[in-house]
Formats: structure tokens, sequence, C-alpha cells
């Protein structure tokens, strides 16, 4: 899944970072609860909010999620087991192609965890979201990331294609 256009096929790892082999949400969510002191001067921080991470899920050996924050919600991806990232800068920009739809990510880093891709869904969090509404959002979310869309095609509205779907 984590594969940029000028990427080959062949991950390498990212300056020495190790996928996880257990599931990190616990882990992400204990490292957005640690930030979460330092964030709480931003205008728009919601203290009824929690840090919350629901669990990831393996995709393509990567672990996909999302964080819910007092400031943000995002979808995150960090490397599954086995696994090694090729070296790139914090603040990268990557394009990453999921089952919904492609989105554009960025590298980032936390203390516990030096190397993920995040991708923001809202920030600042929508004013009359309540935490029970943002917790649920959370994982809708992450339902919708790793759902495949629907590819309706429009019914051709022609007046032929109407009298002969009629006659059939």
């Amino acid at each position: 899944m984590y594969q940029h256009e000028k990427t080959s096929q062949n991950l390498t790892a990212l300056s020495g970072a190790d996928g996880f082999r257990e599931n990190p949400a616990a882990l992400f969510q204990r490292e957005m609860e640690r930030a979460r002191p330092n964030m709480n001067s931003l205008p728009f921080f919601r203290e009824e909010i929690p840090c919350y991470c629901p669990p990831f899920v393996l995709l393509d050996n990567q672990w996909i999620g999302t964080a819910l924050t007092p400031w943000m919600l995002s979808l995150v991806i960090l490397p599954g087991p086995n696994q090694e990232w090729e070296s790139r800068s914090v603040g990268d920009k990557l394009g990453v192609a999921l089952p919904y739809k492609t989105l554009m990510f960025t590298v980032s880093q936390l203390q516990q965890i030096p190397y993920y891709l995040s991708h923001s869904l809202a920030s600042p969090l929508d004013r009359n979201l309540t935490a029970q509404q943002a917790v649920q959002l959370a994982d809708d979310c992450l339902k919708m990331a790793l759902s495949f869309p629907l590819n309706r095609t429009p019914p051709d509205l022609n007046r032929r294609n109407i009298l002969r779907a009629m006659i059939k």
C-alpha cells in the first residue's frame, strides 16, 4: 500500500524503523495523550473530546487506523510486521492508494513512533460534535477508508434506452 510513484516495489528501512508486530492503536493513543497537554492552548482545542484510536487494521501488511484528539481527526498508516519503509524526511508528502480512494499523506513522527503517515480528516473538529459523535466518527472513517467505493454508472436516460428497457 505505502508506495509512491517514485518508489520501487522493494521497500527499504526508514532509518532503521521496524514494523509493528502487534496492533499499534493503544501505543498511538498513548502518544496522542502525551501530546495533549502541549496542545490545550490551541484556540480550537476541545477539552471534552478524548484521545481515541480504534483498533488498527492490517492492510497490505501495514497498519491503518484513525486517531481522534481534542484538536484533530486523522487517518494514519504505520509499518506492519516485518516491514521496512524507504527512508523519508518528516514532512514529505506521499499519495497512498486506499480501497476508498487515493489520499495524500504526510510523513510524521512521535516520540515512541519514529515514522508514520498521516492524513488530516478534520482539523479543527466541528464545534457541534459531541465526544460520543467524535468517537463514532473515528470508527466510521476507518471503515470508510477501507471500503471499496460503489462505482455505479448513471442510467442512460436516452428515450430509446428507456423504451428498450420497457419492452424487455
